[in-house]
């Protein structure tokens, strides 16, 4: 019998809200979900009434509940950094949560809830309104405010001193209360953990750097998690999007009382793999450790004592942006081998090791000098997890997720081969061929801004849909597209829905 757990998601992207429950699915798991509708629309917040009411219906039918701290109190992950709802009823909002635990003692609690984050731009789409005038200058001013604060640099306190000058006062005052607030939230998130009433907790750091109040308020989390001894319940590393996905497979694996498995990284360059990726403040070696490690299992130092093969494809230098088209030329550099990398994933693959791929060269989608030759080497309906999408660990968490449940699956003798093989092709289909190509394509046709979403779609469908019936073919499989959309209105994310017709 299909076993159930429950996840409010971050927001209805099909990132957030599809890709769980078809990871769940691989496992044999059903993943509940409450309805788009009631999650709100990119700055629109959820409605509140409705999903508590679908939490209070589902929670006797499952055995545990993934949820997003910023979708329940906030309204979602955009919405947490504009939401301008008082302290009182944020509490209020947990405290409703809280009380599903006390109803039901049994059900384990994994929850996740963002460090608000800082862009470095002037887009204010996914900010407050404010962020098109002074987006840059608040993230200067936090950035070397907190360098400030650790070095005491005369030049770090010149600048945050100019853009607190430059940033009107309302406007700063305003940010940082909203700061405040969401920081006092995930302060009282550990106790709850102490008391035991959240089993596991995580705090992504969604969109982060080295410096930063952000980085700030992650040392004063760490400093209190330390001080009670919460190492193994409370994790802080760079990620949002794929955190539902890591801790739906960790909870699969302790429900069902699995031994996770172990991983070996294959890096395709040494010095790619020491580099910071864009949107993270650590090393990507760091950061695969750190996927590995949410998901609760770690790496090992060599591929006859793992039982899954990592293959991560980094930058030569540095890793670029396809979206933004930033350092496009410090990925394919001589400082890799993307060569050697395939023939040395080849050989375990014959030795009979499992493969997965984490394509980390590009933010933002695929790595345009290896995926034909990992395609032309490897069939993909071969490996056990394939992504590229997003951030470093957007992309290394969903890989580590969908391996260790093909792992399991595969462990108890289930047949996954369709489930495992439509989620293997939506990834390629969106990382490869729509990030990484198609996307371009249409912002040069068309500027967003000027048409409706009615004829963005139609031209994003008219460029993407002969490629990807090329591509179904030259890879061997037989689905077809049953529809394309714009989860926001917008080209920077897209939805598929296939049909397989085995």
């Amino acid at each position: 019998m299909t076993r159930k757990l429950a996840l409010i998601p971050v927001d209805a992207r099909p990132v957030t809200y599809d890709l769980p429950k078809e990871l769940a699915m691989v496992a044999d798991w059903q993943l509940l979900t409450p309805p788009k509708s009631v999650l709100g629309f990119l700055k629109e917040p959820a409605d509140f009434t409705e999903l508590f009411q679908w939490m209070q219906a589902v929670s006797p039918q499952v055995e545990g509940i993934i949820v997003s701290i910023d979708m329940i109190l906030y309204g979602g992950l955009v919405p947490s950094r504009i939401n301008n709802d008082s302290k009182s009823i944020i509490e209020e909002r947990l405290s409703q949560f809280i009380k599903i635990k006390e109803i039901y003692p049994a059900i384990e609690i994994m929850a996740f809830s963002s460090t608000m984050r800082l862009s470095n731009s002037y887009v204010n789409q996914e900010e407050k309104d404010y962020w098109d005038q002074y987006g840059k200058e608040i993230w200067s001013y936090s950035y070397h405010y907190h360098r400030y604060l650790k070095y005491q640099s005369d030049e770090d306190e010149i600048i945050f001193s100019s853009m607190k000058a430059k940033i009107p006062e309302w406007i700063l005052e305003d940010y940082l209360q909203t700061r405040e607030r969401n920081f006092h939230i995930n302060q009282s998130l550990i106790d709850y953990v102490q008391q035991e009433i959240i089993d596991l907790l995580v705090f992504p750091q969604d969109d982060t750097s080295e410096y930063g109040l952000n980085i700030m308020e992650q040392e004063k989390l760490q400093e209190k998690v330390v001080r009670l001894n919460l190492h193994e319940k409370i994790y802080i590393y760079p990620g949002a999007d794929e955190v539902a996905s890591v801790l739906t497979a960790r909870l699969i694996y302790q429900l069902e009382e699995e031994i996770v498995p172990t991983f070996y990284p294959v890096y395709s360059g040494i010095k790619g793999s020491l580099s910071t990726a864009m949107y993270e403040d650590r090393p990507l070696q760091e950061s695969v450790k750190g996927q590995i490690y949410a998901f609760g299992s770690h790496t090992v130092d060599g591929p006859e004592d793992a039982n899954l093969i990592l293959g991560v494809n980094v930058p030569g230098r540095k890793q670029g942006d396809l979206a933004l088209q930033l350092y496009l030329h410090d990925v394919d550099t001589n400082d890799r081998n993307i060569g050697e990398w395939i023939s040395r994933l080849n050989h375990y693959y014959k030795q009979g090791k499992q493969i997965a791929i984490a394509d980390v060269a590009y933010a933002n989608g695929a790595d345009l000098a290896m995926t034909p030759r990992l395609l032309s080497a490897f069939s993909l309906k071969q490996l056990a997890g394939y992504a590229a999408w997003n951030t470093a660990g957007n992309t290394i968490g969903t890989v580590v997720a969908q391996a260790a449940l093909v792992h399991l699956a595969n462990k108890k003798g289930n047949d996954t081969k369709k489930k495992k093989e439509t989620l293997l092709l939506i990834r390629l289909l969106d990382d490869y061929l729509y990030q990484t190509i198609i996307r371009q394509e249409v912002r040069k046709a068309v500027i967003e801004e000027n048409v409706s979403s009615r004829d963005l779609v139609k031209k994003v469908k008219e460029l993407f849909q002969e490629k990807a019936g090329q591509l179904i073919e030259e890879t061997g499989f037989t689905h077809t597209i049953e529809n394309i959309y714009l989860p926001w209105d917008r080209t920077f994310e897209i939805g598929i829905t296939l049909k397989s017709q085995n």
